[in-house]
């Protein structure tokens, strides 16, 4: 394994040696010269790392191991100081560098191989300010570091990273200014894929501020590299490569009206172009959001927002808005009125369709305090609409539809049913490109296309909103009446008791052969929390003429700290949701952690967990564990652990797959 940086770091790498030499020299005579000046001498380091790493892969009962041992030695140097005066330019340099062994062995059936060579490993940061007490100002970093992540899921990353880049900012009483450019690349190796982003980035951020508002602007590009490979082995570090270019121009205004500003009033508009899976995106947008608050007790809203998409060869237009008024007859009492409407043209790859919605909504909030030990909360709405949609072809082509994704919590279905599932295309925050069973999966559910979170994905990570652009047999021509009800209580007890249901009802007079939802969605559920221990149980029924489940979702948390210098956390969470025509979907998930400072000097984690996914068959097992202390003494520190990290998955018809990778580590370092 070689952990040295590219060329792109080469010559950083060489000034940063010359720099910190310089230091070195000029430390006695600085105050002489006062054009260079040092914070404190610079500090000399001396370490040593040792990494075993051991890999066993099972695929249809073939196995085959990988094992890892590398003993580098390391020398570093770190130094602050500045240049002529502290508000001048001021330098912060630092970075190990050593060359070690490095053995690796592989066996197989009929092979074993052992390779023994040197390695060079690297880690540097180097920063440089200007002018930072005015308001004009600037810093540039460049950055080389090789570590280890696990991203909250259960797998062990090893991270090769760098990054360079700059900020230059502007800041007076009146004006803002920033703008920062930079490049980042980054090589996650895990249990049994290699995933490497490069990203190079530019963006600006402008505001005007008034007394009475602000108006800003705003620019950004970026360029993805996302190469992945899912049959990761160490001598081929070579995959599918997928890329992207985006870029966006904003402006937006804010203002305050009326003798006793009172109206509110924000205008936006951008375009944005994306290209990507030999494709280009280009968005523009509008909006316009007005708030006026007529008494304390009476405001009232209006808003209107406008995109076009163009996907050639698909064009998308949609206009929508709404205009409403809001009243608190009490304070714990809130009534809210609104109409709205939507008009949507698409057209292209041989179909057209226009479509319009128009309505209004009511709803009711109400919120009730019982004596000293409970609390009643209740609300609901409804909205009646009338819709028309006349279209031509069969195929609809939906453009960055926004989801999240967790790996908890219910499942997360794409808007249109019968998804032509070889069209769909995912990308991530920012624009960077996904991959199918990489990054995310897709489950056919009834006539809905459930897309999942992959919990290894280095990419995408649970909480993450996705946009996904997508084809489905979706058109039809009808006008029909529509009302969607919803309904909430929920009563608290003692602060610690809560009891409560929820009711999602929509309904049409649609003619039976039309693509339009029906829905009765029914959720209860209890939870209960004091101190340190929160839990809850919920049951849904979801009945849908798309698709339809019934699900159980149960969760317990514990979160204490037995003393001042220790905590502990159990983290459980269990879902079951069963369909009637596809199968069903299990997941049970642990985490649990500990911590403990036994002196100063001293202390101790040790965590570990559990997830287990049957998604329609497909079963997946994921399980990692992981421990390590650090001790600091004096100008010495030692840093040790141990980490486990297993994945099985076993898909009917297919070869069973198991990976398994344990990891030891020691770092020690010596600071003079």
């Amino acid at each position: 394994m070689n952990f040295s940086g590219d060329h792109h770091s080469r010559w950083f790498t060489r000034l940063l040696g010359v720099g910190i030499a310089l230091g070195l020299a000029r430390t006695g005579r600085s105050q002489e010269l006062g054009w260079f000046q040092l914070m404190r001498p610079p500090q000399a380091s001396v370490g040593m790392e040792v990494q075993g790493t051991h890999q066993t892969t099972r695929n249809n009962g073939v196995t085959s191991t990988y094992n890892q041992l590398s003993l580098t030695p390391l020398v570093g140097l770190q130094t602050q100081g500045y240049v002529y005066h502290p508000n001048l330019v001021t330098f912060d340099l630092g970075g190990d560098i050593g060359w070690g062994w490095n053995q690796s062995s592989s066996t197989g059936p009929g092979y074993t191989q052992t390779t023994k060579d040197s390695q060079q490993l690297m880690r540097y940061l180097a920063q440089l300010n200007f002018l930072s007490a005015k308001p004009y100002n600037a810093s540039f970093f460049a950055t080389q570091d090789h570590t280890y992540s696990d991203y909250g899921s259960f797998n062990t990353f090893t991270v090769d990273s760098l990054r360079y880049g700059g900020v230059v900012n502007y800041n007076s009483e009146r004006v803002t200014m920033t703008a920062d450019a930079g490049y980042r690349n980054e090589q996650d190796t895990g249990l049994n894929d290699f995933t490497e982003v490069s990203e190079t980035y530019f963006n600006f951020f402008g505001a005007d501020h008034r007394q009475s508002g602000q108006t800003s602007l705003t620019y950004h590009i970026n360029q993805f590299e996302n190469t992945v490979n899912n049959s990761y082995n160490t001598t081929n570090k070579v995959g599918s490569t997928s890329s992207s270019l985006n870029q966006s121009v904003g402006i937006s205004d804010s203002e305050t009206f009326g003798a006793h500003k009172q109206i509110v009033a924000t205008t936006g508009a951008s375009f944005s172009e994306s290209d990507y899976s030999g494709q280009q995106l280009q968005t523009v947008t509008a909006n316009e959001n007005v708030n006026v608050t007529h008494t304390p007790n009476l405001d009232s809203f209006y808003s209107v927002d406008y995109s076009h998409n163009q996907l050639h060869p698909v064009t998308d237009s949609t206009v929508q808005g709404v205009s409403g008024i809001r009243h608190h007859l009490y304070e714990s009492l809130t009534s809210q009125v609104d109409v709205h409407g939507n008009y949507q043209d698409y057209s292209g790859g041989g179909s057209s369709s226009t479509y319009d919605r128009y309505g209004f909504g009511v709803s009711e909030n109400y919120t009730k305090k019982l004596g000293t030990w409970g609390r009643l909360t209740i609300g609901a709405g409804a909205i009646a609409d009338h819709q028309d949609q006349n279209s031509y072809g069969d195929v609809l082509t939906t453009i960055d539809e926004p989801h999240q994704l967790n790996l908890v919590g219910p499942p997360t279905f794409l808007d249109h049913p019968n998804v032509i599932l070889s069209s769909v295309v995912v990308k991530g925050p920012g624009g960077i490109p996904t991959q199918l069973n990489v990054d995310y999966q897709l489950v056919q559910v009834g006539d809905l296309t459930q897309i999942l979170l992959v919990p290894t994905s280095t990419i995408l990570h649970s909480g993450d909103v996705v946009k996904v652009t997508y084809e489905s047999d979706s058109l039809y021509t009808a006008s029909f009446d529509s009302l969607n009800a919803t309904a909430q209580i929920r009563l608290d007890i003692f602060n610690k008791f809560g009891i409560y249901g929820r009711l999602n009802w929509l309904d049409n007079n649609a003619p039976p052969q039309v693509q339009t939802q029906t829905l009765t969605d029914w959720v209860g559920g209890v939870d209960y929390g004091w101190h340190w221990f929160r839990a809850g149980a919920e049951y849904e029924d979801y009945n849908s003429n798309f698709t339809a489940y019934q699900a159980w979702r149960l969760f317990q948390m514990f979160n204490c700290q037995p003393s001042d210098t220790s905590t502990f956390s159990v983290t459980l969470n269990q879902s079951s949701y069963t369909y009637p025509d596809s199968g069903s979907q299990n997941q049970y998930q642990f985490l649990s952690r500990y911590s403990i400072q036994f002196l100063s000097s001293l202390s101790w984690f040790v965590e570990g967990g559990y997830n287990i996914q049957d998604v329609l068959g497909t079963k997946q097992y994921l399980s990692s564990g992981r421990t390590g202390m650090t001790w600091t003494r004096g100008k010495l520190s030692v840093r040790a652990g141990y980490e486990y990290n297993g994945q099985s998955t076993t898909t009917p018809g297919q070869p069973d797959q198991e990976f398994d990778t344990s990891r030891l580590y020691v770092y020690l370092k010596r600071t003079f």
